[in-house]
């Protein structure tokens, strides 16, 4: 394979970071597998030992690789993956896939939600329920930007209570004494606008998967999540079973 030429005044290491993750997000660099050796890394990118171990260094921190003493480097399944057959939230998915989660600009206010909102809530259109936003971190890294609107008069005081939360659905069950019972994922895909992008550290542009979930409590709706999801780092996984009955024609 011909070197790679870089001539641009970005540090070379960034560079080799950005090239090889491109290869194991493409699968070029197969889940499960290893790295080629340091000295063939040197060799495809035209580069020293000591940039590979740095370009190398940041893809474990940021979970696409295992460095194995003595063994080399390991592709890691660098997707978080939610299995719909399950009501987890998404900080469970993430922790679940031995991520690091942590929360930042964390607000409760009182709004008028938007319409479509209210209507699933069942509540007038003009009614306040209560908006839980934030940003959330995977392992040191910006992935999704999150709202919950939640009924008011089931979660009183919540925000006073909810400093520190690390899932919002294990914060309801434990304080609130909620059983969430069912939920219903509607999922689309979008470009990232200018705002999104900023606070995601992605291009304008890029995909995001965007999440609207409703669940139920008893037998009615007492949350809407929209999430806005970095795709390159999030999938669904749905199992179906058997066909459904054949129409006859």
């Amino acid at each position: 394979m011909p070197s790679t030429s870089f001539e641009s005044r970005i540090p070379r290491y960034l560079r080799v970071y950005d090239l090889v993750k491109g290869r194991i997000e493409t699968g070029e660099f197969e889940v499960g597998h290893y790295l080629p050796p340091e000295p063939e890394l040197e060799r495809i990118f035209n580069v020293s030992r000591t940039t590979v171990r740095k370009a190398v260094e940041m893809l474990a921190k940021e979970g696409f690789v295992y460095i194995k003493q003595g063994k080399g480097t390991q592709v890691l399944d660098f997707r978080a993956t939610q299995h719909l057959q399950y009501i987890t939230s998404f900080s469970e998915t993430l922790r679940e896939k031995g991520l690091t989660v942590k929360h930042t600009q964390l607000r409760v206010v009182r709004a008028v939600p938007p319409e479509s909102i209210a209507e699933q809530l069942k509540v007038g259109t003009d009614s306040e329920v209560l908006r839980v936003s934030r940003v959330t971190y995977a392992s040191g890294k910006p992935i999704a930007l999150i709202a919950n609107y939640l009924l008011p008069e089931l979660f009183p005081g919540i925000e006073k209570r909810i400093a520190g939360m690390s899932s919002l659905y294990s914060f309801l069950e434990s304080e609130y004494d909620v059983r969430i019972d069912a939920a219903t994922d509607y999922i689309t895909a979008r470009g990232a606008s200018e705002e999104e992008a900023s606070q995601l550290h992605i291009a304008v542009g890029q995909p995001l998967l965007v999440v609207r979930r409703v669940t139920h409590s008893g037998g009615r709706p007492i949350e809407v999540a929209v999430l806005r999801i970095d795709a390159d780092r999030y999938e669904y996984c749905v199992n179906t079973k058997e066909r459904p009955p054949r129409r006859k024609l």
